[in-house]
């Protein structure tokens, strides 16, 4: 089984967003896979599919997003919206210097991912999107 290393993000409200990192095995890929969890959900969904991609040559990164997981409360009720995941998303990429990528989302996810490009349809190389409604 390939093993993940843990990391965290710190957004500018000091909020810290958890995130796995699977590391590429053998011949990297240009682009890395970003899964997004829906919403009771966390980055555990994706324990099975990111060592696949992992071997692939895929970097994947699998986020707990704010108050979910390992990821931090937030005391601001407010904050619990796809906007702010995606802010908290978009730093963490830039913190990793990742300017674009292949997204898989889940529910929530999929919303975030959709929401993503949007804003920044340049960040999103291509996207599988699940259980959107």
């Amino acid at each position: 089984m390939i093993e993940f290393t843990q990391h965290y993000f710190t957004a500018p409200d000091g909020i810290k967003t958890a995130y796995r990192r699977y590391a590429p095995q053998g011949d990297p890929k240009p682009l890395p896979v970003i899964c997004l969890h829906g919403l009771t959900r966390n980055s555990k969904d994706f324990e099975d599919v990111s060592p696949v991609l992992s071997q692939l040559g895929y970097e994947v990164l699998a986020l707990d997003v704010r108050g979910r997981g390992l990821s931090d409360y937030d005391p601001v009720a407010d904050h619990y919206q796809p906007a702010t995941y995606v802010d908290d998303l978009i730093g963490l990429l830039a913190e990793r210097q990742i300017e674009r990528g292949l997204f898989i989302g889940t529910s929530m996810g999929g919303l975030m991912t959709m929401l993503l490009g949007a804003m920044k349809p340049e960040m999103v190389a291509a996207a599988v999107i699940n259980d959107i409604g």
